[in-house]
């Protein structure tokens, strides 16, 4: 009785301790969220018993969603498959992106009914689905020798692969912010951060390795093997904590520093309803589309307009995703200390010159790894603070389908790959594809600068 005396009068002045290092004001606050100071809470652990976390830790789910996001973020590579696909069949850059652009128009749709399966299904039963969704998508698109029509990878990798991608994506950014209110920023972007650094590890792998030795076949067999394997063991990571396990220890869902705060805890159909939803959903799509575009041409832009080998053009690929996913976590610190908007304004104006200036300037393999550089910041921004913000704006509630409805634009952002592809088929040239990108990228600016004025957040 001793000894649990004192671990109770330690346990009490942890718990105070912890409370003033995440500045909370007052007790009151926190009983009002259904905990007691006298409850003994460990930060990284649940003591929900239906929270089987792998270890015990918090972590282990922005482990889970980390690999949820490396496996989707394959598509990202798909750049190094447009020159062999040209080669082998004869095929025109548009047709050889056409898959891409289907696979993230899908991909986006499907996130939307995702979030709702999610809480009917559970994350894990639909994890798990789409490991086998991954897994058919590429042994289909492997066919492509025996099925030489492109209407065969819109099917394969296009419409079962974004499916997939969709069901598995949907899974990372809910469940870390509901465990993490104390840092959002850090801990989604951490989670989300796989589908940036997809590229950095696989695009050189492909281009010097699997392609040349295992064919376009025997490629898509490797990756989905391998992505499902990954993606079904990932399945048992990624757990929601029961009863608001955070919201009993800190009477909040957000306790970000600066100016950031929930403004709403809206269902969908209340989002839908509102002029910032739609204002943060056009920014959305107006900074994305250059991205996507850049992901698109660049290996073909630094092989026609560079003139480097086949191998060398995939590395300028591997920078802009290393910066995309690695980036990511520093931009999610940065947005918990200075301010989400603040720091999109910021990044997305930088992304709107480096686009104006690329047809002119970005004319040597240096200048290309620059550009390369600076525009995987720019799409890191979007993709690790789009979660953050969209459950400042509009809650953790229902942030699997809120979500899920702003990432929509990120899919129609995809026509931006088809129309970089037309454009040059059509002109010979990047340049008309590259300023319009730059042009889209400042009206995304100015809107996200109109919300910081017009909604006094940062």
């Amino acid at each position: 009785m001793f000894w649990a005396g004192k671990l109770q009068i330690f346990i009490d002045k942890l718990t105070k301790w912890i409370l003033a290092c995440f500045k909370v004001k007052s007790a009151a606050a926190v009983i009002s969220g259904g905990w007691t100071k006298s409850d003994p809470i460990d930060l990284n652990r649940s003591n929900m018993s239906n929270d089987k976390l792998w270890l015990g830790s918090r972590w282990s789910v922005v482990l889970g969603g980390f690999l949820l996001a490396l496996m989707g973020g394959f598509s990202y590579s798909w750049g190094v498959f447009v020159e062999p696909l040209n080669r082998t069949f004869g095929w025109s850059k548009t047709t050889s992106t056409l898959p891409l652009s289907v696979f993230m128009l899908v991909f986006a749709i499907i996130m939307i009914p995702a979030g709702r399966w999610q809480e009917k299904l559970g994350f894990k039963r639909q994890i798990k689905i789409a490991a086998v969704l991954f897994l058919l998508a590429y042994l289909m698109s492997s066919m492509l020798v025996y099925f030489p029509f492109k209407w065969w990878l819109l099917l394969s990798y296009g419409l079962i692969g974004g499916t997939a991608c969709g069901l598995s994506y949907s899974c990372v950014a809910p469940p870390i912010r509901r465990w993490f209110p104390d840092h959002p920023g850090l801990a989604v972007s951490l989670g989300v951060m796989g589908f940036g650094l997809a590229s950095f590890f696989f695009a050189p792998f492909k281009a010097h390795i699997a392609i040349p030795m295992l064919g376009i076949q025997g490629t898509f067999i490797l990756i989905g093997v391998v992505t499902a394997i990954v993606t079904y063991l990932a399945s048992y990571l990624v757990v929601l904590p029961s009863d608001d396990w955070f919201l009993h220890l800190f009477g909040t869902m957000h306790l970000s520093g600066g100016d950031s705060m929930i403004l709403a805890d809206d269902t969908p159909g209340e989002m839908l309803r509102k002029k910032l939803f739609w204002f943060t959903w056009l920014s959305f799509l107006m900074v994305v589309y250059g991205s996507l575009l850049i992901i698109g041409i660049l290996p073909s832009y630094a092989e026609t307009v560079v003139h480097l080998s086949s191998a060398s053009a995939a590395i300028p690929l591997s920078f802009f995703a290393l910066f995309n996913g690695a980036s990511r976590p520093v931009m999610g610190w940065l947005s918990d200390r200075i301010g989400t908007l603040r720091l999109m304004s910021m990044v997305f104006l930088m992304q709107s010159l480096v686009f104006m200036l690329f047809p002119y300037y970005v004319l040597t393999y240096t200048t290309l790894v620059i550009a390369a550089v600076l525009l995987g910041l720019g799409i890191a921004a979007s993709l690790a603070l789009y979660p953050v913000l969209t459950s400042e704006f509009f809650g953790v509630r229902h942030l699997g389908i809120n979500y899920g409805l702003v990432f929509s634009a990120y899919g129609l952002g995809a026509v931006a790959i088809q129309a970089g592809a037309y454009l040059h088929d059509l002109t010979g040239s990047y340049t008309p594809a590259l300023l319009i990108a730059g042009m889209m990228s400042l009206i995304g600016t100015s809107i996200v600068l109109y919300i910081r004025m017009r909604y006094k957040v940062s």
